[in-house]
């Protein structure tokens, strides 16, 4: 039913939990493949003693930025026509592929599902939770997109046979956001969604090496040429309005980093779709326009204004 791929870096001391989670599913009809992507820290001995009939591993001898390219070879070791992922250092809860199972059975024309989950950051525990089980027209998931991220890796469940059409994790095309570009790939190779309510796993932020110092993010993110290259095919599309919307979010999340780290520069706002900036949007590139010292000379304003 389910193929389970793990991306296994450097992540000893979390790994463990990662696969007992898996092997702890109440749904009993999957198989687990880990794929070492050249751990260096003690991993991959950590992983040898679960290979067994229902866990294979798989080693890869160059690592991979994001686990993309460890995620790609994952699918393409599958049996099963199902594929679903889980961080190294993350969780599922025990009812992850139970849940899956009996979403896939309600609605049997889809291909590409996304669950609920929590998120532990700084010991505080929030989460991305939709409100109700939907079916959604691609149109208007896209447009939910734009608007926020409505998926996650460990979260999603995807038919292979659209993995392989979208053309699966854009290995060797980016260091970040690629994630974020298969979503994106995948909504514009399929009609529909299935979203639900139902918490199963567990994003540990405080356990990722990926926090929010983004130094070597680019100038734009990966969804900004997917989207260009739609939309050039497709002139008049429906959806181009909500790509650009989606572009200008991600972008804009960029370029703050980049400011952040000093080495924006205006030129960097050529990937800004300016006619659809929302209120928010236009605030936040007033701020990335405005040199720091202005910033924190205003901020000091406030804090003694009366």
């Amino acid at each position: 039913m389910f193929t389970v791929i793990i991306p296994v870096h450097n992540k000893k001391e979390y790994v463990k939990a990662a696969i007992d989670s898996v092997l702890a599913q109440t749904f009993d009809e999957f198989e687990l493949i880990l794929i070492d992507d050249c751990s260096t820290d003690g991993s991959t001995e950590l992983i040898e003693p679960y290979e067994s009939e229902k866990v294979k591993i798989f080693s890869r001898n160059t690592p991979g930025p994001g686990g993309y390219a460890a995620r790609n070879l994952g699918v393409e070791k599958a049996n099963y026509q199902w594929i679903t992922f889980l961080d190294a250092d993350d969780i599922w809860y025990p009812n992850h592929l139970q849940a899956a199972y009996e979403l896939i059975n309600r609605y049997q024309q889809v291909n590409f599902f996304s669950l609920s989950r929590d998120k532990v950051f700084k010991g505080k525990k929030s989460g991305f939770f939709h409100s109700k089980e939907e079916l959604l027209d691609h149109h208007i998931a896209l447009e939910r997109f734009s608007y926020k991220d409505i998926f996650h890796t460990n979260a999603v469940v995807i038919k292979r046979e659209l993995f392989i059409t979208a053309g699966g994790f854009p290995a060797g095309q980016c260091k970040r956001g690629g994630d974020s570009d298969l979503w994106l790939r995948l909504l514009l190779n399929c009609d529909s969604i299935v979203v639900s309510p139902i918490v199963t796993s567990c994003y540990a932020l405080d356990n990722s090496g990926v926090i929010y110092g983004k130094a070597s993010v680019e100038n734009q993110h990966p969804v900004y040429k997917t989207s260009m290259q739609y939309m050039k095919k497709h002139p008049k599309g429906s959806m181009n309005i909500a790509l650009k919307k989606l572009s200008n979010r991600k972008n804009i999340s960029w370029l703050v980093a980049r400011k952040r780290s000093g080495i924006f520069t205006l030129s960097d706002l050529k990937v800004i779709y300016f006619g659809c900036l929302d209120k928010e949007g236009v605030k936040k590139i007033i701020k990335l326009i405005t040199p720091f010292h202005f910033e924190k000379i205003s901020t000091s304003l406030r804090k003694i204004a009366p």
